[in-house]
């Protein structure tokens, strides 16, 4: 009798502590990353993130009811996050084939167009990805645009260059430019720095992906809990 009572009070103190510990994950904040990628998101002179999809992943998330955090990271950084954590989320990124099981596809966000531009000084003329391949050319680590060109025969350290934001990237073009011949840009951000900064007077577009460019996406870990999931696809559905 007593020690039914005692193996009773163990099994209550077990179900305690295990409400408890699901009571704080439920209650867990939501991390959210990105990286900084103007005009989409990047931080203005006060240092808050703001853009286009900065302003709209955060009424979508205010209005989710969630309790969440957003802070930015390289590109890189951003990505295993959301790739090892199971409650991250993370924006904006493109919906390619390679990473389609990898993650939880929230939302589409945006479209995206991608080039190759070259350094004007270089005078480079190409009509395929083929003829690409004996520059050296600079692209932004895990971005799609580095596992699509991976995927067509480019090799790392023979002619990609990797790198770990696109800031570094317009700095490259800017300060070692016999370093590099063809820089991996997003159109947008390219007018983005061009309007700012004047910097891609040096860059002309050579090359177009000639590809159907996958749409940015709000992505979340493959394992995050399917409340939480539920109530990000029901916010982003209203904004769509």
């Amino acid at each position: 009798m007593i020690k039914a009572i005692i193996d009773g009070a163990i099994v209550a103190k077990w179900c305690y502590f295990l409400f408890i510990i699901l009571s704080n994950q439920s209650l867990a904040k939501l991390n959210v990353v990105t990286e900084y990628f103007p005009p989409a998101q990047h931080l203005d002179e006060n240092e808050q993130l703001v853009g286009y999809i900065a302003d709209k992943v955060r009424m979508v998330l205010d209005s989710s009811t969630l309790d969440y955090v957003v802070s930015v990271h390289g590109w890189s950084t951003a990505f295993n996050m959301a790739l090892r954590d199971p409650h991250t989320c993370i924006f904006s990124m493109a919906r390619s084939a390679s990473r389609e099981k990898q993650f939880i596809w929230i939302a589409e966000l945006a479209q995206l167009n991608t080039y190759l531009y070259a350094l004007n000084s270089k005078s480079i003329v190409i009509n395929s990805l083929e003829q690409a391949k004996q520059y050296r050319i600079a692209v932004l680590k895990d971005n799609y645009s580095h596992h699509f060109l991976l995927s067509q025969g480019f090799e790392e350290g023979v002619n990609l260059m990797l790198m770990n934001s696109f800031d570094n990237i317009f700095k490259i073009v800017q300060s070692r430019q016999s370093s590099i011949d063809i820089v991996v840009l997003p159109e947008q951000r390219v007018k983005f720095e061009q309007s700012k900064r004047q910097v891609t007077d040096k860059l002309a577009p050579i090359l177009r992906l000639k590809i159907k460019q996958p749409a940015l996406y709000f992505a979340c870990n493959k394992a995050l809990d399917k409340p939480t999931k539920t109530k990000l696809i029901n916010a982003f559905s209203v904004y769509q």
